[in-house]
């Protein structure tokens, strides 16, 4: 009879456990971020009429001097932000206020690629790390000024075995398993609550004053980049489907028929077409 009380026990305690984790894990999943990124960050808007921000003015530890930051994108207005895609990130770096008889060489740049998403099991993968440094020995690093600019060009990689790696975790949750080497779709991404890339900078920085030796800070930078949240199908019928989606991943979808023929062959043009036969649907 004890026995039997020690295996109910046990059973009971095993479901217990079992709710238990099905609850967190449900909880887990509904985390959901604020999607309100501008109030914490500087943010670009690629699909936005001006694909740059103001100049930051970063303390400099121990100076006085201003680190400037200038962050743009390609102005190519048909190369969209995606995160699945390569992209470019320019960069313009100079000082303000720096003083007289004082020299400013960036000895290395680090930098850190990762998506931001609504969804907690999404945000912050990392997708790319990059380092940028002077290769000659010529000089200690690439020199700036209030009149000397450091001008440089981030390349960041849409999907790499890291990335992809850690994208399998965010779609699967915290599971056990074989990683799955699969490319995951623009879509995906858009549909689990990605909305932009996040770019963290770590600049060193090489001063002198004087014929005295160098010595070295670091200054951080973060900028966000905000995707391009649209995906158009084009259909052979000439159909077309554009789905905007929300930074929560919820979306809305406009259908675009065809051009119409009458019958005495006159048609309809495209966009007279469009204006009758556009029909939108919210998906929450």
């Amino acid at each position: 009879m004890s026995n039997l009380n020690v295996t109910r026990k046990f059973l009971a305690l095993l479901l217990s456990g079992s709710m238990a984790l099905s609850m967190t894990a449900c909880e887990f999943d509904n985390v959901v971020y604020n999607t309100n990124i501008e109030s914490s960050y500087d943010v670009i808007d690629s699909q936005g009429e001006n694909v740059k921000i103001l100049p930051q003015e970063l303390d400099v530890p121990g100076e006085e001097f201003k680190l400037v930051i200038e962050y743009y994108l390609d102005e190519d207005t048909t190369k969209k932000w995606t995160i699945t895609d390569n992209k470019k990130l320019f960069t313009k770096v100079y000082t303000k206020g720096l003083p007289e008889g004082m020299k400013v060489w960036i000895d290395n740049i680090h930098t850190d690629v990762s998506i931001v998403a609504s969804k907690e099991t999404m945000n912050g993968i990392l997708q790319d790390s990059m380092d940028d440094r002077i290769h000659n020995s010529l000089m200690y690093g690439f020199p700036i000024s209030d009149s000397v600019s450091f001008y440089g060009v981030n390349v960041i990689e849409g999907q790499n075995d890291a990335f992809i790696k850690g994208s399998f975790h965010g779609f699967k949750g915290y599971s056990a398993g074989t990683i799955e080497e699969e490319r995951y779709t623009e879509k995906k991404y858009l549909e689990s609550g990605v909305f932009a890339n996040k770019i963290s900078s770590s600049y060193g920085l090489l001063i002198q004053v004087g014929e005295n030796e160098p010595y070295g800070v670091d200054v951080s930078s973060d900028v966000v980049v905000l995707a391009y949240n649209k995906i158009i199908t084009e259909y052979e019928s000439g159909r077309k489907e554009i789905r905007t989606y929300n930074r929560d991943g919820s979306y809305s979808t406009e259908v675009i028929e065809a051009v119409v023929e009458t019958t005495n062959s006159s048609s309809v043009s495209e966009s007279a077409a469009s204006k009758e036969k556009v029909k939108t649907k919210t998906n929450d």
